[in-house]
Parts: structure tokens; sequence; C-alpha cells
């Protein structure tokens, strides 16, 4: 019997204890997604799923950039709006409905009776029942007002609140004062314009306001020498006087009112006539 101890024993021994290692260490099977369980199927999409996240990142990285395409419009009148953005404007605010100056109870534009204690104003185009938010641009206060009027038709103005809007923004003690409007919803949040409001009430030229019949029919039929549709609007002015709007066109597009408008200007330059876009209501 051979020693335990005997070098043949020894290398029998060492050659057994490098096959068990061997065993241990050697690499596991591969194993087919959903068997072997979470670890391995773990270890077997991790590879995977980051190639895809390297790839849709490289390919994010280098596509082009987006190209939009905005177009602004701006007038002498203080407007600036983008497509697709509410319409903003500056000028000078007034406000009417005070005791002395006889609008109250009156109908207004939109048909309803004008009430100074309500959240109102007039507007020369925006549609009426739309929604305006007016900041004060010298106390920067704000309020938000419905449209229910047309006007005002004093150069160099473009808002004329109620006496609530009045109070709100501070006019009260001033009488006018220079605004920034914009449209916005019935909660306050902006809005665009609806294109719609140009089909059902369409923009006019509003040329003169005049009270002598002789003028009035004077100034009508140049006009539709001219320009076609010539309409007239009663009207009664703060100082109680009753005039006749002379107006022209029927225009679904601002900017085509606005080149009447200019053409009207150029024809009349002499008469110290300054027309400016309305709506027919």
């Amino acid at each position: 019997m051979t020693s335990p101890f005997h070098p043949t024993n020894w290398s029998q021994a060492c050659a057994s204890w490098i096959h068990e290692i061997q065993i241990a260490f050697d690499p596991p099977a591969p194993v087919e997604p959903g068997r072997g369980g979470i670890l391995r199927l773990m270890r077997w999409s991790t590879p995977r799923v980051t190639t895809l996240v390297i790839l849709s990142f490289t390919l994010h990285c280098t596509r082009p950039p987006m190209s939009i395409s905005t177009t602004r419009t701006s007038s002498p009148n203080g407007i600036s709006a983008l497509e697709g953005q509410p319409y903003i404007e500056e000028g000078i605010a007034s406000w009417y409905g005070g005791n002395d100056d006889g609008f109250a109870g009156r109908p207004t534009a939109s048909g309803e009776i004008f009430d100074p204690d309500q959240y109102t104003c007039a507007h020369r185009t925006l549609p009426l029942g739309s929604f305006v938010e007016v900041e004060n641009l010298e106390n920067h206060r704000r309020t938000v007002l419905r449209v229910n009027d047309r006007g005002p038709f004093i150069k160099g103005r473009v808002l004329d609140v109620s006496k609530q809007g009045a109070h709100e923004l501070g006019l009260i003690g001033h009488g006018t004062s220079r605004i920034r409007l914009r449209s916005v919803d019935a909660m306050g949040l902006p809005t665009t314009l609806d294109p719609a409001a140009n089909q059902a009430d369409p923009f006019v030229v509003q040329v003169a306001s005049l009270s002598d019949p002789k003028n009035i029919d004077t100034l009508t039929k140049e006009l539709e020498n001219t320009f076609g549709i010539v309409s007239l609007q009663s009207a009664v002015t703060r100082s109680g006087l009753s005039v006749k709007r002379v107006r022209v066109g029927s225009y679904t597009s601002r900017q085509d009112a606005e080149q009447a408008a200019e053409q009207i200007a150029k024809l009349l330059k002499d008469r110290g006539v300054e027309p400016f876009i309305t709506r027919q209501r």
C-alpha cells in the first residue's frame, strides 16, 4: 500500500484539486430569455437595452433642428401680434359711464344696455363678446374686461373702459392712461382671436361723423364713385349731437381694410379727414 505522503499520491491529489477549481469557475451556460430567473433575464437584456438607448440618443442629437415659421403683423396703432398668438395692442385708454356723459342705459353695439358698473369696454375692431386683459402701464394695475361696444372714436385712443373698469385700473382721477391689452378667455388666460369673427362681423373704414345732411350726401357720392359700398350709421356723440357715421366697404381681411383706409386718406388729404378701421357693428 502506497503511503499517503508518496509523491504519486500528491500528484493525483493536486490534479483533482485543480479540476475542482476549474469546475467551480467555469462560466455559466447561456440561458434563453424567460428561463433561469429574473437575475439571469436582466443580465441577458441589460446590454441590449443599453445599445438601444445609445442609438436613440445619437439619432436625436444629430437630427437637424426643426424650423418654425411665424408671421408678425404690426400697425402704427401699436398693434403687434404673431400668427397663432394672442392679440396685443398698446395705446391710450379713456373711460365712459360717468354721471354726466349720458351713456348709462343706452344700447351698446352688441345690443345689450350699457351698465357703467359692469366690467366691460369698447374697442374698434375686437370681436364683440371677446375678453381682454388690460394693464395700466403707469401704475401696473390690471383687470379683465369684456368687449360689448365700439369705440373710442377719438384720435389716438384705442380703448374705452366702463366706470367699473376705470376704478380697477386707477383711471378715474386721471381720465386717460397708456395701457396694454391682450386677448384672453373668460378665465383670463391668453388666447387667439377667432378668425370666424371676420366673416360674421366684417371690417369697415369709418371716414367721418357728420351732422349736416348736405355734407353727408356730398361725401357719400364722392366715396361711392371710387370705393363702391358706402353705409351710414346713426350715432349720438358725448355732447348729445346726432350724427351719421360715413363708412366704406365690407372687408373680411384687416389688410384689405387698411389698404382702403390709406387710399381714402390720400383722396381726402386736404379735408382734414383721418379714416380708421372698425366693424360693421
